[in-house]
């Protein structure tokens, strides 16, 4: 009863201006009537019966009113995102509102399935990393029980767990989106970056590193295709036995790199999904040493750089990993 009561105040709140209307016409009405010296019975009688259809309007608007408004506590209480129970539209203003508040819908349902997404993603990734990241961990804790550990053993399981905390800081960098410096750089800079952070991996398997400076700049962001080359030299080193070699070399047009190993390749039917999240093919799972994470996130970092990667294999021979750096021209700062 309460809740009734408290309805019918504001429904006659809302109606207050439709209410003093009414008692003036039928102020005017009587005024006219005294005015003209007219018996009063008829205009009793008339005005009794306008307070009737009056009040009856009123009443039947009440009950209208009162169940639009049921129906939206009721969407409110359930939460419900969908608008598919919103009392219909009776004017083109409430059309207008409704169109409104869909619209607005749709945008936040939008909006919470890329958080989903994005949150899938980011367990999905975190669970592959913290597997990966176990693994010098725990060489590093065999070797902690040796009399004499090797010193050089240790630092290449450093440079993995090194690599494995840069991972993790780009990952989070990707996911905002938002920290590209684009400029002009020299290739030849960013290549000596990524072999400085991965030349104790060249020379603890003795691989021949065969590359020739060739003077090219690129319009990219250095940090980002840094990373790139580093995870794509990992690869390469992780995958070619002791003794082999790894190659990179520049093309000026169209503007690309290239990373070629003498490993043990791909296979065929691994090659189109290497780049998926968590897929590790036949020969990572053999050795028990991927996640499928490095070239997941290479590939995501080469497309927001708006560059090209695409990789070739040959089982027993090595693999070709081509980084496309052509892209349209951009007024940036040299």
């Amino acid at each position: 009863m309460k809740a009734l009561g408290n309805d019918l105040l504001q429904y006659l709140r809302r109606g207050a201006r439709c209410v003093a209307l009414f008692a003036i016409l039928l102020a005017v009405m009587a005024g006219i009537y005294a005015l003209y010296g007219l018996p009063w019975g008829p205009a009793v009688y008339t005005m009794l019966v306008m307070a009737a259809l009056f009040a009856g309007a009123a009443a039947v608007g009440f009950v209208r009113w009162r169940s639009e408004c049921e129906a939206l506590r009721r969407l409110n209480r359930q939460a419900i995102v969908q608008l598919d129970g919103l009392p219909p539209a009776r004017e083109e203003k409430e059309r207008q509102y409704q169109q409104l508040v869909g619209r607005l819908e749709q945008r936040c349902r939008k909006a919470e399935q890329e958080a989903e997404q994005s949150a899938s993603r980011s367990r999905r990734y975190y669970t592959l990393w913290s597997h990966q990241v176990k693994t010098p961990l725990a060489a590093m804790d065999l070797l902690l029980q040796e009399p004499s550990p090797s010193r050089e053993q240790m630092r290449q399981e450093l440079v993995k767990m090194s690599q494995y905390v840069d991972m993790a800081l780009q990952y989070q960098r990707l996911e905002q989106g938002s920290d590209l410096v684009l400029r002009a750089c020299l290739l030849d800079d960013i290549v000596r970056d990524a072999l400085k952070r991965t030349s104790a991996l060249f020379i603890h398997k003795k691989l021949q590193l065969h590359w020739q400076p060739a003077g090219l700049r690129v319009l990219t962001d250095e940090k980002w295709l840094a990373f790139v080359l580093e995870q794509l030299l990992t690869n390469a080193v992780k995958y070619t036995p002791a003794g082999g070699s790894v190659t990179i070399r520049s093309e000026a047009s169209p503007l690309c790199i290239w990373v070629e190993d003498s490993g043990i390749g791909i296979r065929p039917e691994d090659l189109p999904r290497v780049c998926e999240w968590g897929y590790t093919g036949q020969n990572g799972r053999a050795g028990r040493n991927s996640t499928g994470i490095g070239l997941a996130l290479c590939k995501q970092a080469m497309e927001m750089l708006g560059h090209g990667m695409t990789i070739s294999s040959t089982p027993g021979e090595g693999t070709q990993v081509r980084l496309d750096l052509e892209r349209r021209d951009l007024d940036v700062r040299d």
